[in-house]
């Protein structure tokens, strides 16, 4: 217990120093920037504007306003958008996060559904065509950016009319559309595209850690002794060749639970990334900031828990430095 508590401190500490670095690296290089957040509305008056820099802090020196940013993070304070009017950043994360989440959400369970059997039924057929398939998918999946999947996808599986085109047949259940996310078939083809590098990653690492645990004495003695197979795959070889999974997950979940910026915009999603994109757009600093300190902050709360967890999967693994194995 002494150790975990110290290995928590420790992360945690880590974290934070991790999420200052972000956010004053963030924060300096956004008013590097040539120009201000008001640059572009048309025709504003100055007296407009120099009440909209006052308002915004914008009128203060750079290391005030540097400061002031710092203890409103303190206090979970991320903002007020400087472009959709009366709106917080706090509150636009609260409202288009669930839909990153979902759709993340599911792209993993894809991920792991699809990726998961490809790698232990490669491993298993090693130099067989189930090998030489699960490879193909695993190289699609890694060589093919998701933006240009969604868009090949967009092209050949949905006509004109927002329709897949085997919806001809008239079967409700196949059908699927393009843009959205407040219905099922809507759904499909987001988390196909955002899913399926996950889907070659995990297949691609769990097929070589397999093959390289199935050749271990271990499993030969297990093998020796009369073991089931199905006991040897799921009791002994799946366990150990499941860490390299578990270290890749934390990131991977982080990245796609705060959901594809590409992805949402390729399908009209509205979720963490249309905010993202468009304030980029707008140089809506605060929004900037704010979505990037809390993607920052979720990725490394994910971290700390696939450490963790990484360390129930194997026993051997100790947190501390005085029970290192």
């Amino acid at each position: 217990m002494k150790n975990v508590l110290k290995f928590l401190v420790n992360r945690i500490a880590m974290g934070l120093v991790t999420l200052w670095l972000v956010i004053t690296i963030t924060f300096f290089l956004l008013h590097l920037l040539p120009g201000d957040p008001f640059q572009s509305e048309k025709a504003i008056p100055p007296k407009i504007k120099e009440n909209l820099m006052a308002k915004y802090h914008l009128d203060k020196p750079l290391g005030v306003q540097y400061v002031e940013y710092l203890k409103s993070v303190a206090k979970g304070d991320l903002g007020l958008s400087m472009k959709i009017r009366g709106r917080t950043v706090n509150e636009a994360i609260a409202q288009s996060f669930p839909v990153s989440a979902d759709l993340g959400m599911r792209s993993i369970i894809f991920a792991l559904c699809l990726g998961l059997p490809l790698g232990v039924i490669a491993a298993l057929n090693r130099g067989k065509y189930q090998d030489k398939i699960a490879m193909v998918i695993a190289v699609i999946g890694i060589s093919v950016p998701s933006f240009v999947l969604a868009g090949l996808m967009q092209k050949y599986f949905v006509d004109v009319h927002n329709r897949i085109l085997i919806d001809k047949f008239n079967l409700p259940f196949v059908r699927i559309l393009l843009s959205g996310w407040d219905k099922p078939e809507k759904k499909i083809l987001p988390v196909i595209a955002l899913g399926l590098y996950t889907v070659a990653l995990i297949a691609r690492l769990l097929r070589d850690k397999m093959i390289e645990v199935m050749g271990q004495d271990y499993i030969r003695l297990a093998i020796a002794k009369g073991v089931k197979p199905r006991n040897i795959v799921w009791k002994h070889a799946l366990r150990n060749a499941i860490l390299p999974i578990v270290t890749i997950m934390g990131p991977t979940i982080a990245a796609v639970l705060t959901g594809s910026f590409v992805i949402e915009k390729a399908f009209t999603i509205p979720g963490l990334g249309k905010y993202y994109i468009q304030s980029i757009n707008d140089r809506d600093y605060t929004m900037v900031l704010g979505v990037t300190v809390f993607y920052a902050a979720f990725l490394i709360g994910m971290m700390i828990i696939m450490d963790i967890v990484y360390a129930m999967v194997d026993p051997k693994i100790k947190l501390g430095k005085g029970d290192e194995a």
